[in-house]
């Protein structure tokens, strides 16, 4: 389950964030709720407001969390899960704490809680006992916990209980040798083990739903892993693994799909819920399957922005590189012409190698960066050494080619591909991220581009281009808003421009409202054709409602991620190094570029064209700045490699 909140993995937002069913935050502070005895009940009522009808448990920081907020562009509302129930007159439940000496915790009490903070049963007060080998000398006292649960279980319809032990020991962590917290984790694991144990023994299984979950990321000191566990039992659940129509991925769900679950369970509301219900696929080998596919998935992640990273160094260097000897026209052959050719082909192919390294059964990191460099090594090596006269086309050709073919299988190889969407980070969990699209977006216009130089039928690429939005737009393919925008944008003008249409005013409008017209369409077949919408047609139907408000949360939020990225995202200097080889080498060798252009009509519509929807891209985009950095990286990657086939043949 990934476990972010608004910002982090961890702490009391992320157990927010589950009942909201949106990401939300909030501190410790706002995780501080009480047994309403006569004193918390003074206290809530004048904090919050008076008490209508009886309730065992109350959060009297409920106006901090919020305040904490107000300013949350994903507009959270706080409390649906409890308000759901309520509204259904179901009752809700609360067992424990992770008090320590010095700090009131009770994060799983905003699990729960209404839109008010209220809970109607529970013990959040006295329920740990005094244990002198436990971190801080108490433990939970789960003994009573059972007998407290046992009042209430046949009027509550939701009950939360807090274990408490693994939150105090991780508070405790820097206390403790390695030898002894390993100590204190196993008694804690067999004690909550057993407690499990006996508490189901309570459950009548037919009837119920059991789920066990942390909402906190990995302890530290195990594996420090974003992914946490995540086990459902009961009614109607077989032997198998998790999954659901937010991920799309099995094995993976989300906290904001937990309050959807339950309320479906319970035949409730979940009108102010984003995410969707968790669903049961049966597997014999569904540990082994979730060890494998978790492995994966962390090695992936903790790769990705290494590796992306170099690749962006190794672009510039030989961005730089190969336009400083453009630039001083040196004459470029033998062995240099052999060098450089090399770099150009490797720059084209790491994508490539990024995409089917998924291919291989690694399961470390070792084994995946040895399979990365081979799948590297041995394109550069086939394509350098294949007689093809064009070997741009080839490449550009085949990044097309695997993209599409990906899409249409289910996405097998951008699944476990650093240029992929990362479960453990949360943005994206399928279709096309913003990196495949900047990688997809020059691909296609280059190998498209070329394909008309030599000849190729104007319709067949038209009809690909058309395809290429559809892939990067559909709900059921890419599922990519911006990317859509940008692909649509991108392939008009190369549509017009191919056609010998003068650019004006009124055709840059057009290709807008076309643009929007694509855009409503993906979304129609979202909402009438999905039965789970993606995020665009969930946006739209909310849109319906509060438009306004939507619409500037997202553009603002946009706007935010684009700003930061900008800063400190290493695309933003491979885009300015871009800009700045294109400016000295339009520059330098004009009468050169000018021939090529005139000799290459379609290859400056394509390189306009990627130009065009990079902009647009980077525009519309929440980290636009990566998909404009990796579009024109290959773009350019292609444009040098033709002018130095140009000038050596020369």
């Amino acid at each position: 389950m990934n476990t972010k909140g608004l910002y982090g993995y961890k702490g009391p937002e992320s157990f927010l964030t589950i009942n909201s069913s949106k990401k939300a935050y909030t501190t410790d502070e706002g995780a501080k709720a009480y047994n309403l005895n006569e004193n918390n009940i003074e206290v809530y009522e004048r904090r919050i407001a008076p008490i209508e009808g009886s309730y065992e448990v109350g959060n009297t920081n409920l106006n901090k969390i919020l305040e904490y907020n107000k300013e949350n562009t994903y507009m959270p509302y706080i409390g649906a899960l409890g308000d759901s129930l309520h509204e259904a007159n179901l009752k809700t439940a609360i067992f424990g704490n992770a008090d320590t000496i010095d700090k009131v915790y009770r994060p799983s009490s905003l699990i729960p809680m209404d839109s008010k903070g209220l809970i109607d049963f529970g013990n959040v007060d006295g329920v740990l006992v005094e244990d002198g080998e436990s971190p801080y000398g108490f433990r939970t006292d789960y003994d009573k916990l059972i007998k407290e649960i046992g009042k209430v279980k046949d009027e509550s319809s939701l009950i939360v209980i807090e274990t408490g032990d693994l939150d105090r020991l991780s508070f405790y962590s820097s206390e403790l040798t390695d030898e002894m917290f390993e100590k204190h984790r196993t008694e804690i694991l067999y004690r909550i083990d057993e407690f499990l144990g006996n508490f189901t023994k309570e459950i009548d299984k037919d009837n119920s739903l059991f789920i066990i979950l942390s909402p906190n990321s990995g302890e530290e000191r195990i594996q420090n892993s974003k992914l946490s566990p995540v086990i459902i039992w009961g009614h109607n659940v077989p032997k198998g693994i998790l999954t659901s129509s937010t991920t799309r991925r099995d094995g993976v769900v989300t906290n904001i799909d937990i309050a959807p679950t339950i309320s479906s369970f319970l035949n409730t509301s979940r009108d102010n819920m984003s995410g969707n219900i968790i669903e049961c696929k049966k597997s014999i080998e569904n540990l082994q399957f979730i060890l494998n596919s978790n492995g994966r998935i962390d090695i992936v992640s903790k790769s990705r922005f290494y590796l992306l990273n170099i690749y962006s160094i190794l672009s510039i260097i030989v961005m730089l590189f190969v336009t400083i000897v453009l630039a001083l026209k040196i004459k470029i052959k033998d062995n240099l012409y052999k060098m450089l050719k090399i770099f150009l082909i490797a720059i084209g192919v790491i994508p490539i190698g990024f995409l089917v390294a998924s291919f291989g059964k690694w399961d470390t990191y070792t084994k995946f960066i040895l399979t990365l460099l081979f799948s590297i090594v041995a394109f550069i090596f086939i394509i350098y050494n294949l007689k093809v006269k064009n070997k741009a086309i080839l490449i550009s050709g085949l990044i097309y080619g695997i993209i599409i073919v990906d899409m249409f299988s289910g996405g097998n190889l951008s699944r476990y591909s650093v240029l992929g969407h990362d479960p453990a980070i949360g943005a994206r969990y399928f279709g096309l991220g913003n990196e495949l699209v900047g990688v997809f977006l020059g691909a296609t216009t280059v190998f498209l581009s070329m394909n008309l130089n030599r000849g190729g039928n104007k319709f067949i690429s038209y009809i690909l281009l058309v395809l290429s939005a559809i892939v990067v737009g559909h709900p059921k393919l890419g599922a990519n808003v911006g990317g859509s925008i940008s692909i649509v944008f991108a392939l008009l003008y190369f549509i017009m421009e191919s056609l010998d249409r003068e650019m004006s005013l009124k055709k840059i409008l057009s290709m807008g409202i076309l643009t929007i017209l694509f855009v409503v369409a993906m979304a129609f077949i979202d909402i009438k054709f999905n039965p789970n919408p993606t995020h665009l047609g969930k946006t739209i139907m909310m849109m319906s409602s509060d438009g306004n408000s939507i619409a500037n949360n997202i553009a603002f939020r946009k706007i935010l991620m684009n700003i930061k990225l900008v800063g400190s995202s290493i695309w933003a200097k491979a885009l300015y190094v871009n800009i700045f080889c294109q400016v000295l080498i339009f520059t330098v060798l004009e009468d050169k570029i000018r021939d090529i252009f005139n000799k290459n009509k379609y290859l400056f519509i394509g390189f306009v064209s990627s130009i065009v929807g990079s902009i647009v891209g980077f525009l519309v985009n929440d980290s636009g700045i990566i998909l404009a950095g990796l579009s024109m990286n290959l773009i350019m990657v292609f444009f040098i490699y033709t002018v130095m086939e140009y000038l050596a043949n020369e």
